[in-house]
This record gives structure tokens, C-alpha cells and sequence, in this order.
């Protein structure tokens, strides 16, 4: 789906039309030459599915409506909530029921209708959480590191487990931070805003900082919900309850833009993460001057205590050290290797032995 996006996105195609054009333009642009055949086949389509318009904004009442809940034709008294234009309701015997454009030339289109898909689902995605349903969060989980003394320290923390909330006195399509969002609620004393995205509407700057720390701004991602109307091409099947599940329950297409109780979490775990630092101790690294010191007296010693020619025993030859193998880490970057003893454990990326440390043996 990502490469369907970016087709989309691509300021080429834009200025070549509507999405209408782009499965001609798929198998010529010389980026996607590489794709094989049959996900070349899989995209276009999803580009013309992408043509279709799920949802309908019905003229008599202005609510949006699914195609099963009108008549068939052209008479289903509905035009696309992207251009205006007036839909066909298509309620074939096979492929899966949807509106369709009635025509690119008829009086009332008020623009270019690029990205009627998604403004249709956005639209009556707004309509369904207006009515009232229950909305599945995603788990909120974030990460401080922190680079002290030689070693990188990392804390992470829990903002929100997954929960199920119920929004109370909602509004669609207000403004908050300067910026229009899809809708707006409370969850007790919150405020919860939620923000729909997809191909050419991303997320405003505006709401990853709001000035009211006291809100829940979550984003909802539209860009794969074509598969919701997929699924089987059985007639008069409901997409409004496919969509209505989606919104529901499906966690992976939901993130959490801002919580209010993520900064004093942030600096919790931030203090704690400077208390690990500070009570680290790094392992002593051996001087020069003492090694040194150390050989020299150990020749002394040597010399002191050999005095081999008043000796009238033969000397017993030192007992070798058995061999070996140990598998060494380095303290520093963490690379571990297989060593065998009594060979100097010389880290491979550090090129040192000073921080090797040995964590097993056998």
C-alpha cells in the first residue's frame, strides 16, 4: 500500500490529473519498472478501487450513507463529498457495491475530484463516531537514552495501557490549536480530539505541541482501508459495519499523538535514568606508569630470589596452563568473541584488551 501512496503523493502525477490516470502511468513511471507483473496487477487495482466512492453524501438530508441504504442508479439522490459531483449507486451482481462518478462533465462539479475515497471514508468516519461508538486506544510506550561515561543508558516507560473509551459531547469538524480536526469529545475532564489522515492530508504541526496540556490527541490512518472494501464482492453487503469496526477496534492504524500525562511521566523516567547513570562505575582502566612499575619490581624480584648457581637441585619446570576457550565481552562496545586461553583476548572493533571481560568458558 505504501507504493500505492507514494504514487499518489508524487507532485508528477498531480500535476498530470486525477488518480484516474495513475494506473496508466504505474506500468510507464521508469521508478517502478522493477515491480513485478503481478503486484503491478494488485496495484492498479487498488488505484481503481481507489476510483470508487464507498460512502455517498445524500442531497435531502446532507448525512452520508452507505450504497446499500439507496436505491440503484442514479436516482440514489447522492453526490461525492469531494467534488459534488452526482454518484451512481452501483449494485452489481458480482463485484462489490459502491458509487461511482456519474460523469467528469456534468454541471455542479465543483473541482478536481483526486482523493474521493478517502474523503468519502473520512467523511463518514467523522458521522459514525458523531453517533456515538466505543473507540479501542493503542498502548502508549515511549524511551529516554542517555550517553554517560562511556556507555549509553536507556529507560523506558509506560504513558497508557490499551483501554476503551466513550466519547461524550461530540463535535465534528471544529477548530482547536488553530487548525480544523475531524472531531472532538471528552473522556471525563479531557478533551480528546481525533485527527484523520491519508494521502495528502497529514498531520498539522499544530497538534503535536497543543497549548492545552490537558487533551488526548490521537491520529487515525485511513491510508489502508481499501481492504475494508475488498473482503468478498457478496451484493448488499454493508461496508458502513466494516468501516464502523475499523474504527473501533483496529489499534494498528491509531497512534498517539499527544497525552496528557506523558510529560510528567518523561520527566520520571528522566530522573530515573540520571540516577543510573550517576550510579554506574565505570572499571578501572590500567595506566602506563603502573604497569611499568609492576614489571620492574617483578624483575627484581625475579633476580632476588633466583640465584640458580648455588642451586645443587635440578629446577622443576613450571606446569603449563591448560588450554582454553572463553567467550570475552568488551565493556565498551559490547562485542563479544571466542578466545582461547591463555591468548591476550583482544576485543576485534576495539583493537584492546583493556575492557575485556570474560562471560563464559568451557
Amino acid at each position: 500500500m505504501q507504493l500505492i501512496i507514494d504514487c499518489i503523493n508524487m507532485q508528477q502525477y498531480k500535476n498530470k490529473g486525477t488518480i484516474h490516470n495513475l494506473s496508466n502511468i504505474f506500468i510507464k513511471h521508469s521508478c517502478l519498472k522493477s515491480v513485478h507483473t503481478v503486484a503491478k496487477l494488485r496495484v492498479i487495482h487498488v488505484l481503481m478501487l481507489l476510483q470508487h466512492v464507498p460512502f455517498g453524501l445524500r442531497i435531502q438530508d446532507q448525512t452520508f450513507v452507505d450504497v446499500a441504504d439507496v436505491v440503484r442508479g442514479k436516482n440514489c439522490g447522492c453526490i461525492c463529498p469531494s467534488c459534488h459531483t452526482p454518484l451512481i449507486a452501483r449494485q452489481g451482481e458480482e463485484k462489490q457495491w459502491h458509487f461511482a462518478h456519474a460523469s467528469r462533465k456534468v454541471e455542479g462539479t465543483d473541482k478536481e475530484c483526486d482523493f474521493s475515497f478517502f474523503v468519502s471514508v473520512r467523511m463518514m468516519a467523522r458521522q459514525v463516531i458523531e453517533t456515538g461508538i466505543s473507540i479501542v486506544l493503542p498502548e502508549y510506550r515511549s524511551s529516554l537514552t542517555k550517553q554517560a561515561k562511556g556507555k549509553c543508558f536507556k529507560e523506558d516507560f509506560l504513558v497508557a495501557k490499551s483501554s476503551t473509551i466513550l466519547l461524550d459531547n461530540v463535535d465534528k469538524e471544529v477548530l482547536f490549536e488553530k487548525c480544523i480536526v475531524d472531531v472532538m469529545g471528552r473522556v471525563g475532564e479531557f478533551i480528546f480530539v481525533i485527527y484523520f489522515t491519508h494521502p495528502n492530508r497529514p498531520l498539522p504541526n499544530e497538534l503535536l505541541t497543543p497549548h492545552n496540556r490537558q487533551c488526548g490527541v490521537l491520529e487515525i490512518k485511513l491510508d489502508d482501508t481499501h481492504h475494508l472494501f475488498t473482503r468478498d464482492k457478496v451484493s448488499g453487503t454493508r461496508q458502513l459495519d466494516r468501516l464502523k469496526d475499523y474504527l473501533q477496534n483496529d489499534v494498528e492504524s491509531k497512534v498517539w499523538v499527544f497525552h496528557p500525562r506523558y510529560a510528567q511521566l518523561e520527566q520520571e523516567a528522566t530522573e530515573r535514568l540520571s540516577l543510573k547513570a550517576s550510579q554506574y562505575t565505570p572499571p578501572p582502566t590500567p595506566s602506563f606508569r603502573n604497569d611499568q612499575y609492576r614489571h620492574r619490581n617483578q624483575r627484581n624480584v625475579n633476580l632476588h630470589s633466583s640465584d640458580s648457581w648455588q642451586s645443587t637441585t635440578k629446577a622443576i619446570p613450571p606446569t603449563p596452563i591448560p588450554k582454553r576457550s572463553a567467550q570475552f565481552e568488551c565493556i565498551m562496545c559490547q562485542c563479544q568473541w571466542q578466545v582461547t586461553l591463555p591468548s591476550t583476548p583482544i576485543c576485534p572493533q576495539c583493537h584492546s584488551h583493556l575492557y575485556a571481560s570474560e562471560v563464559s568458558s568451557r
